[in-house]
């Protein structure tokens, strides 16, 4: 498995690599393929969805499916058209070649503008991998059902179907000061998609999956002990039902094994540590996810809350002139920090947080 666990690994640096700014996407949608969930990008048209999709099958050598829905998509073309030459012959069968059915993947795009009856159809797919397709259950191949859209639905008829995607980021368009950063990664992009070559095979994913499955079962007790505190804590701030709550170890597991350590050597540190990470994808919309931000910065460990804490305290005196104390307070702060980036699970999961403090610090020191 060790094998495994490096080659998954191998695909989101690969993809990090590709991609500018994208950390997020990749390990979320990389966690939803281990876990064989369904996994929605939420955010505005042109901001690399359905590349991420593209050149995650290239890497794990997966046949996807991208279909954009609209109200005047029928059926037939997400689920196969009707054969024809069966018809002429009296029987009423299908052809599911090149369908979702027999996708590996499948990338549904603007997933809540669809008709009625694609919805309907949707639903089974993602609740039971099923279609009922006349009086025949035909079973559906793909393993990660993506979703892409630019709202959250607020139609009450749309909410079972957004409530099957557990695992959600938000994107969004590049800060004007990144705009070179951002043409560079997007040009090697287009450049490289078709050079890449498979580093891992989805009998390989399902592997990984199975043994994901297996250690969160064998380790049930000491690994809910860890996860749960935290996810009772989080609902405070953030609404999870329970269907959602009872995935999260598989989540969590997944999460790590995707950042390339392997469930041997899982330990409470990494444990609590991914499970703030994870939780990041569980929010239901940019509300939850302000409110995820605030209560990640209150149970960050390696005291990187109090240093969140000393930041605003230090940004208070600068403002009210208390310079001599505000430069006493940044030098403790910077002490604090080179501790915390001394720890290496400190460091390896919270590397953005701790690098947004240093950079926040550099600054109110030049004001000094």
């Amino acid at each position: 498995m060790e094998e495994l666990v490096n080659k998954v690994a191998q695909v989101r640096k690969t993809l990090d690599s590709l991609f500018y700014k994208f950390t997020d996407e990749i390990t979320a949608s990389l966690t939803a393929v281990l876990t064989r969930e369904n996994f929605i990008l939420i955010g505005p048209p042109g901001t690399a969805k359905t590349m991420l999709v593209a050149s995650t099958s290239k890497l794990l050598k997966a046949r996807w499916f991208y279909r954009l829905l609209t109200k005047f998509t029928e059926v037939e073309e997400v689920i196969g058209p009707i054969d024809v030459v069966e018809l002429l012959k009296g029987n009423v069968k299908r052809i599911y070649t090149n369908s979702i059915v027999e996708a590996d993947f499948a990338l549904l795009d603007e997933i809540f503008n669809a008709s009625s009856a694609i919805l309907n159809t949707m639903l089974t797919i993602l609740n039971e991998r099923v279609i009922y397709d006349g009086g025949s259950i035909i079973p559906v191949k793909t393993w990660t059902v993506f979703g892409a859209t630019n709202r959250i639905p607020d139609e009450e008829e749309l909410q079972a179907l957004y409530d099957r995607f557990p695992l959600r980021v938000f994107t969004k368009y590049a800060e004007p000061d990144e705009t070179e950063n951002l043409i560079k990664a997007g040009l090697r992009l287009r450049r490289d998609l078709e050079r890449l070559t498979p580093l891992m095979t989805m009998e390989e994913v399902k592997k990984l999956n199975e043994y994901v499955q297996s250690y969160v079962y064998e380790n049930m007790d000491a690994i809910v002990r860890h996860i749960s505190p935290i996810v009772a804590s989080y609902l405070d701030h953030v609404v999870i039902s329970n269907r959602t709550r009872v995935k999260v170890p598989l989540y969590v597991v997944s999460y790590l094994s995707v950042l390339g350590i392997s469930p041997s050597d899982i330990d409470s540190a990494t444990l609590r540590a991914a499970t703030l990470k994870v939780l990041k994808y569980l929010v239901k919309d940019r509300e939850d996810l302000s409110e995820y931000e605030t209560f990640l910065t209150t149970h960050m460990p390696g005291n990187l809350s109090a240093l969140y804490d000393m930041v605003n305290e230090i940004k208070a005196l600068v403002a009210n002139n208390a310079l001599s104390i505000a430069r006493e307070k940044i030098k403790e702060a910077y002490e604090i920090l080179d501790k915390s980036i001394a720890d290496p699970v400190v460091y390896r999961f919270f590397q953005v947080e701790i690098e947004e403090i240093k950079s926040t610090l550099d600054m109110l020191r030049s004001q000094l």
